[in-house]
Formats: structure tokens, C-alpha cells, sequence
């Protein structure tokens, strides 16, 4: 009897705290990202795990006792567009944080605006340096992996590996430059006697690649490395296997099931290193990967986690920190860690960058997961191996202007 009573006083609370939740104003958070156009998939992958997670959380009663909601704006993968879009997720709609995932010459834009709304950006994704380098601020987190950890984990991997002759060729944008110049110097770190056989930078939404490979075809490149991702990426790939380059092709985006249907067997052989892939054996990683799926009857592929894992690491923080406050959040999520289902996530207090394991995978042909080509995990590179110091990559302490 005594049990019993113990057990129903529980369910009171349980109930209790829901319908607070319920009748509590709910608690927006934006999202800043791509909505249409070609890059409309990556948009909706990141959309799927922000969804999901911000079910999980309302389900279990809300985050502070309040439910959230999502204020969703499309940038069109256009900065000057989403530097509108920021300014009335936070002036009209009075978000707390604005999360975004695409494109790092949109991401090094709210970089740069966000300190004058005193809110919280969460770049769940984009690459490139700057959002916690040479344009931090208190007010920027990067939940994910940056191009250094990318670079440093293909880096690792290729060490270890026979190919010595390498092409580089990326978008010609802040990320693609970024791409070319840290990862000759980290190859040349791990492999000095790696060979850059040629390096070239494109326009985005390049839709013949036949010139380009025509020089990797002459360079004698035993493998190519891209940031490309997107309509380019595929493009790219796809065109080298017809034209007849068969060395593989590695890159930061690559591990895309988006575009990996579409590439088919000419993705066969190309490799990724990423912050998580399906099928890493571990008890948490398999428990995470088939929850996600029965909920949503999608596998949860990079770009999805990302969004997934920077919600939960948000609410986690504005727990510990027991308010919504821009200044209290902050001070939580410094050095805050999270224990996730790829490992652990550290969001290091000097540049709000998060530092977590990386794990690199190679197409070798069809999974339980999907009926096309996708990565099978073949390597694993802690995260101590790949962190850096952000001096090093431009970073300074803000100076509030």
C-alpha cells in the first residue's frame, strides 16, 4: 500500500509539471536557415533533429516548465537575407536563440550581427573559422565540429594511408579557401612527403566540373579532396567516375544521404570524417540511432544530428543555468560538456567551440541503413587528437563595441 502511494504521488508531480508546461507562455527559439532553392535538403535535414529534439523535451514537460516553439525563417543561403531575418526573429517574434546549420559565408554574417541583440546564435553546422575565431563573441556557439577538426580527422586518416598525391579543389568561398590552406598544413604535418598536385577554387553552383577534372586527370592524383557539398559535390563526383578518374574522393560534406542516392556507385570509395556516422558500435550510438528512427522513420545522418544535438545541448545548458537569460545561458554553456550518443561534446569556454570525437567512414557499398551506397565507421579519432588553440586561427577576446 505504502509503495503504491509512493508511486501515485509521483505521477501527481509528473501531471502537475505537464500541465504547468502546458498553460506556462511557451518559449521561442528561431530558425535561420535555408528553406528553398537547391540547398533546400540540408535545411530540412538540420529542421528533422531541431523538430524531434524540441518533441523530446516538450514530452517530458518543456524546458524551465515551458513548451518550446520554433519560429522558422528561410534565408534563401543569402547573409544579406538572413541578417533581416535575425533582426525580426528577435525584434517581432522576441526568440531567446536562433539556431542555423547552413552555409558559413551566412553563418560568418549573423556572426557578425548578433552582438548588437545581445541573443544567442547556435551554429549547428557551417565550417568555416570565423563564428568562433576571428569573429567571436559571447553571444556565438558552435555546437559541432569546425574545418580544423574536419581537416585535422581527414588528415589523420590519409597519414596512415598510401595515397601521397593529393588535389585540392573547393567552392571559392571563405570555407573553400579555409579548406585549402589548413589542409596542406596539416597533411604536411602528419605525411611530410604528401604531395598538393594541384589546387583549384570554383563558383558555387558549378554545373560543369569537365574542366577541372581534366587537370586532375593529368595531375596524377591519388586522391581529391573537396569541401564541396550540395548539387556541387554530387556534380563533382559523378562527373570525375564518367570522365574516368577513379582515385576517390574525400571531403568534410560528404557524408550526405542526401546526395548519396544520387551519386550511387560512383560514391563507392570516397571517405568522410565526421562527427558521427550510423553504425558506430557503440551501446549508446545504437540506442540513439534506432529511437530516432522509430520517431521519425528517418535515420539520423550528420545533418540531422547536428540539429538534434544543438537543441538538446542548448536546453541542457538553460537547465543548469535555471533561466532563459542571455548572460546566465552564456556562463552555463562555458565549459559546459555534454555526454551524447557519439561522445562527449566540450564547449570550451575561450571560444565557445565545441571540441568532441570524429570519426571517418568509407563508402564500400549498401547498409541496413539505406538501398544505396553509404559509409561503413573505419576509424575513430578522439577528440584530443584534433583539438587546436584558437589563438592559432585568429581568434581574440571580444571587446564590446
Amino acid at each position: 500500500m505504502k509503495k503504491l502511494c509512493v508511486a501515485f504521488a509521483v505521477v501527481l508531480v509528473l501531471v502537475a509539471a505537464m500541465c504547468e508546461a502546458q498553460s506556462a507562455p511557451p518559449v521561442k527559439l528561431g530558425y535561420n536557415d535555408v528553406r528553398s532553392g537547391p540547398f533546400k535538403t540540408n535545411g530540412d535535414m538540420a529542421l528533422l533533429g531541431l523538430e524531434t529534439a524540441i518533441k523530446d523535451i516538450n514530452r517530458s514537460g518543456g524546458l524551465l516548465g515551458r513548451q518550446i516553439q520554433l519560429v522558422i525563417e528561410d534565408n534563401q543561403m543569402n547573409p544579406e537575407i538572413a541578417v533581416q531575418k535575425l533582426k525580426k526573429l528577435i525584434l517581432e517574434d522576441k526568440v531567446e536563440a536562433v539556431f542555423h546549420q547552413s552555409s558559413s559565408t551566412v553563418a560568418l554574417a549573423i556572426a557578425q550581427t548578433i552582438p548588437r541583440y545581445k541573443k544567442l546564435y547556435l551554429c549547428i553546422g557551417a565550417g568555416t573559422m570565423g563564428p568562433t575565431a576571428e569573429n567571436f563573441s559571447p553571444y556565438v556557439f558552435r555546437t559541432t565540429g569546425n574545418v580544423v577538426e574536419y581537416l585535422k580527422g581527414h588528415a589523420a586518416y590519409f597519414a596512415k594511408e598510401k595515397y601521397r598525391k593529393v588535389y585540392l579543389i573547393n567552392f571559392d568561398n571563405a570555407l573553400g579557401h579555409d579548406v585549402a590552406k589548413y589542409y596542406e598544413a596539416f597533411i604536411k604535418r602528419v605525411a611530410p612527403d604528401v604531395q598538393i598536385v594541384g589546387t583549384e577554387f570554383h563558383p558555387v553552383f558549378t554545373k560543369d566540373f569537365a574542366p577541372y577534372i581534366t587537370k586532375i586527370k593529368s595531375s596524377g592524383a591519388d586522391y581529391i579532396f573537396t569541401c564541396d557539398w550540395g548539387t556541387d559535390l554530387i556534380q563533382l563526383v559523378k562527373q570525375a567516375r564518367a570522365l574516368g578518374v577513379t582515385a576517390p574522393v574525400a571531403g568534410i560534406f560528404l557524408a550526405d544521404a542526401n546526395g548519396l542516392p544520387v551519386m550511387g556507385d560512383s560514391a563507392i570509395g570516397s571517405v568522410a570524417a565526421t562527427f558521427m556516422l550510423l553504425g558506430i558500435n557503440t551501446p549508446k550510438a545504437k540506442q540513439f540511432e534506432e529511437a530516432f528512427y522509430k520517431e521519425t522513420k528517418t535515420w539520423p545522418v550528420e545533418q540531422i544530428y547536428q540539429g538534434y544535438s544543438g537543441m538538446m545541448i542548448y536546453a541542457a545548458a538553460v537547465k543548469k543555468a535555471g533561466s532563459f537569460d542571455t548572460q546566465k545561458v552564456i556562463k552555463a554553456m562555458e565549459g559546459f560538456e555534454w555526454d551524447g550518443p557519439y561522445g562527449k561534446v566540450l564547449i570550451r569556454a575561450q571560444d565557445h567551440q565545441a571540441i568532441l570525437p570524429l570519426y571517418v567512414g568509407k563508402v564500400e557499398g549498401k547498409t541496413k541503413y539505406f538501398d544505396f551506397p553509404y559509409f561503413t565507421p573505419v576509424m575513430t579519432v578522439p577528440a584530443k587528437q584534433i583539438e587546436y588553440k584558437p589563438e592559432d586561427y585568429g581568434w581574440k577576446p571580444y571587446k564590446e563595441r
